[in-house]
C-alpha cells in the first residue's frame, strides 16, 4: 500500500472514504449515499439519508491545533447559537452515544482522525454573490456572532487557540529562520520583520485593555459563508479561537484587500455591523494591521506545509504578501537597504 502522503488528493479521498463508512456505523443515520464534496484540506463528504434530509461530515485534518478539545468547542458554539438565536447555522448532530465528536480510523490513513456530522446548509458560497447589500448583511452577521460570543463561554477545562501572539496557530512561526533565508530578498525580510513586529505591538495593546477575549469564528470569509434567498449562514467554524472582535473582522476584509472596490465593500461591512453593535476599532489604522496578520500567518503557513503544491508557490505568494503589506502599511516602502 503506497504511503497516504505520496497519493493524490483523490486518492486520499478514496481512502478517507473507507473511514467515512467506519464513521458512520456510530450514528443512527440511514445513509442511502456518500460523496465526496472536497478534500483540499479536510475531508467534508455529503450524506443523503432515507428520510430525504442531507448532512456533511467532516474528517477533520489533524493540523494547526485542530484537537479533540479544539472541535468539542466548535460543536458547543453551534450548537448554543442553534439553541439562543434565529442564525441559520449548521448544527451538529450526535452519535449514537450523545458524543458530538467521534474518532476512526481506516486502512491506509496514517493517524486516527476526528470527525463530526452537521446538517446540509443550503445555498452557494456568498463569494458568488458580492455585493455592497450582501457585504452589509455579512457585517451584520459578523456582529451578531460578536455578541452571542460576548457572554457564550465554552466549556470548562478545554485548550483553545488564542488570538495573542502574530500566529495563534500550533504550527511554529518559521517566518524567519534561516533554511527560508533564500525565498526573501534582504529588504523583503526587513519588511515582513517590521510587519510582524507592529502586529505583535496591536495584539499587546489589545491585551492591556479592558476588553476581555471572546470565542471568534476566526475564518469568516466569503467561501465560509452560504448565501441563499438573501440569508447568510455562516460555515466552518473549525477555526474559532479566542480573540477580539476586531481581529475577526480584519480576517473577513483580508480577502478584499486586492479589489479596487475594497473601501466601498469595507463601508457596506462596517455598516452592517454598526446596525448590531458599536465598530470596535479604537486605533488609527487597526484593521490594516491584522489584516497584515492574517498575510503573514498565511506565509507562515505555507513555509510550515509540506505539500509539494504549496513549496512550489512560495516565492510567488511572498511577493503577492509583500504587496498587500506595503498597501496596508505604506510607510515600510521607504524601507532600503
Amino acid at each position: 500500500m503506497k504511503p497516504y502522503n505520496t497519493l493524490t488528493v483523490n486518492g486520499q479521498a478514496r481512502r478517507l472514504r473507507r473511514l467515512a463508512f467506519t464513521v458512520l456505523r456510530q450514528y443512527d443515520l440511514q445513509v442511502e449515499r456518500l460523496s465526496l464534496v472536497t478534500n483540499d484540506m479536510n475531508g467534508i463528504f455529503r450524506l443523503d439519508v432515507h428520510s430525504g434530509q442531507k448532512y456533511i461530515l467532516r474528517v477533520t485534518l489533524p493540523e494547526t491545533g485542530h484537537t479533540r478539545d479544539h472541535i468539542t468547542a466548535e460543536m458547543d458554539w453551534l450548537a448554543a447559537l442553534a439553541r439562543d438565536t434565529d442564525l441559520s447555522v449548521p448544527r451538529p448532530i450526535p452519535a449514537r452515544d450523545g458524543s458530538l465528536v467521534v474518532e476512526a480510523g481506516a486502512p491506509g490513513v496514517p493517524e486516527p482522525r476526528l470527525c463530526a456530522i452537521f446538517t446540509w446548509v443550503p445555498g452557494t458560497n456568498l463569494a458568488r454573490h458580492i455585493t455592497p447589500p450582501n457585504l452589509s448583511r455579512l457585517g451584520e452577521l459578523m456582529a451578531r456572532l460578536h455578541i452571542h460570543a460576548s457572554t457564550y463561554q465554552p466549556p470548562v477545562g478545554l485548550s483553545l487557540l488564542r488570538f495573542d501572539r502574530v500566529y495563534p496557530f500550533t504550527d511554529p512561526v518559521v517566518l524567519f529562520d534561516e533554511v527560508y533565508t533564500a525565498l526573501f530578498s534582504p529588504r523583503q525580510r526587513l519588511i515582513y520583520r517590521q510587519a510582524y513586529d507592529r502586529v505583535q505591538s496591536a495584539i499587546d495593546r489589545l491585551k492591556a485593555g479592558a476588553e476581555p477575549m471572546r470565542i471568534l469564528h476566526g475564518d469568516l470569509h466569503q467561501w465560509n459563508v452560504r448565501y441563499y434567498r438573501g440569508v447568510l449562514s455562516p460555515i466552518d467554524f473549525e477555526d474559532l479561537m479566542f480573540g477580539w472582535p476586531v481581529q475577526d473582522i480584519a480576517t473577513t476584509l483580508y480577502y478584499f484587500i486586492d479589489s479596487p472596490d475594497y473601501h466601498f465593500f469595507h463601508d457596506a461591512f462596517q455598516t452592517g455591523y454598526t446596525r448590531q453593535c458599536p465598530w470596535p476599532e479604537r486605533h488609527p489604522s487597526e484593521i490594516d494591521t491584522f489584516i497584515a496578520a492574517r498575510g503573514l500567518g498565511m506565509v507562515n503557513f505555507v513555509l510550515n506545509d509540506q505539500s509539494p503544491r504549496w513549496k512550489s508557490q512560495a516565492t510567488e505568494f511572498i511577493v503577492r504578501i509583500e504587496r498587500r503589506l506595503l498597501r496596508l502599511m505604506p510607510d515600510l516602502a521607504e524601507i532600503d537597504i
